[in-house]
């Protein structure tokens, strides 16, 4: 316990005891006992794993598919999907991560957003997208079959978050994974992508149906919960996270629509499947980070122990990304000559320049996500609102001057100006960078503040 002084209503200052606090958390001080950072350790490689597997067990299908001269499914499938995440996020951008961080009222609210506006909206947009990209010989049956996917896709998301809040994170490998086995068997016996896909998306409902047990989507007690004046509430309780979304959603592309302006196609082609292995990578240290998202809203709301806040998965995912952007740098050349075919030696710069970039943006998305997880949604907004602001004159100067270098030089370069930014007050809150410089009070041994 610490001794502090609060002012009453009639002037008098007075000691009251305050409980100690961890660096930079909101709850109070307790030793977190070893049996809990050995459980946050492990759900956080189990977390980070299962991205990694699903995103290589993607792969593994869109190469078969490929090889198998399937390039019109590939495309349905790559145009649809990007359409339709354009309609998810404008139409409930951030309410994933309200999910998982909101009290019980808001999550309600989420899924009748998603039965009211969500789902109609997505259903309106596959329509719309097939009429247009169908008079380009996209075929109707691959468009709809992608369309019914992007619908699943953004169902999963939530009813992850209900796995994730329950600390489930076995189950939500299983879903996550189990589902691509049966599409990459039947790519190997030669289905349409995109069929394959279609019962790939059916497999992770029933799957994740399952696994949620009492907390199912289809339970009577969720069902009779759903209303359209709730699913509008949203948009009041979300607009931090829709914006945070939105400014998230621009840092990762602004960069390849800059490019796409000037460059040829096959440069596109090259950096395209550069800045992929950039977003796979990124996305399975967001994975980890999820862990301690979660930790945070259980501390907050009560469910588990009254711990403070376990810094163990965002250790974990920190170290990783070290690990990662050391690997990715020194097998640079190998990944881009052998592994993606890329024609000459520009690809494997780029991709050390985003792979020096991982441990900045793992660092920067820790805060954010921490920042959700104690519902300060407001703070979160902002910093991803500066990395968005960093990034756009980096682009707008370096992507002209020296094309995809210059996309990579951004990213990096947004991410440790975010960094910096975030580290300056820390530094300030502890004597160690004056707020303005000049000579030391005196009799004191920091600068003046």
């Amino acid at each position: 316990m610490t001794r502090s002084i609060r002012a009453t209503g009639g002037g008098r200052f007075i000691p009251v005891e305050e409980p100690a606090t961890l660096p930079g958390a909101g709850g109070p001080r307790h030793a977190l006992p070893p049996g809990r950072n050995r459980s946050s350790t492990r759900n956080s490689l189990i977390a980070s794993s299962s991205g990694l597997a699903s995103g290589l067990l993607n792969a593994a299908v869109l190469a078969l598919s490929a090889r198998d001269g399937q390039t019109g499914e590939i495309a349905a499938y790559t145009v649809v999907t990007a359409a339709l995440t354009l309609v998810g996020i404008a139409v409930a951008g951030g309410s994933p991560l309200l999910y998982i961080s909101g009290d019980a009222e808001q999550r309600r609210a989420v899924r009748s957003q998603w039965v009211f506006l969500t789902l109609p909206s997505m259903a309106v947009g596959t329509v719309a997208i097939g009429a247009f990209y169908s008079r380009s010989g996209y075929e109707w049956p691959a468009m709809l079959a992608v369309g019914a996917v992007a619908v699943g896709n953004n169902l999963a998301a939530l009813q992850l978050g209900d796995l994730a809040r329950e600390l489930r994170f076995i189950r939500s490998a299983l879903v996550i994974c189990g589902c691509k086995v049966p599409a990459l068997l039947m790519v190997v016996t030669g289905a349409r992508l995109t069929t394959a896909l279609l019962v790939a998306t059916v497999v992770q409902f029933l799957v994740a149906e399952a696994c949620l047990g009492r907390h199912s989507w289809l339970r009577p007690a969720r069902l009779t919960d759903l209303s359209p004046r709730r699913a509008m509430s949203v948009f009041g309780m979300n607009r931090h996270l829709f914006t945070y979304t939105i400014a998230e959603f621009y840092s990762g592309r602004v960069t390849t629509v800059a490019l796409s302006l000037i460059a040829t196609p096959r440069v596109m082609g090259a950096f395209g499947a550069v800045i992929s292995v950039y977003q796979a990578l990124g996305g399975v240290l967001l994975a980890a980070l999820r862990v301690s998202l979660v930790g945070r809203v259980r501390i907050r709301q009560g469910i588990g122990g009254r711990t403070g806040p376990d810094r163990q998965a965002e250790l974990v995912a920190v170290l990783g990304a070290t690990v990662m952007a050391v690997v990715t740098a020194v097998g640079a050349p190998w990944i881009s000559g052998e592994l993606l075919r890329l024609p000459d030696s520009g690809p494997a710069v780029w991709l050390i320049l985003l792979a020096v970039a991982l441990p900045f943006m793992t660092v920067a998305r820790a805060a954010t996500l921490n920042l959700i997880g104690d519902a300060d949604y407001g703070t979160a907004t902002r910093i991803m609102l500066l990395n968005a602001a960093l990034i756009s004159p980096l682009a707008i100067v370096a992507v002209p001057l020296a094309g995809p270098m210059g996309a990579a030089v951004s990213t990096l370069g947004a991410e440790v100006l975010t960094v910096a930014a975030l580290g300056l007050p820390w530094l300030r809150r502890r004597g160690r960078w004056p707020a303005v410089a000049g000579p030391p009070l005196r009799g004191q041994g920091r600068p003046a503040p």
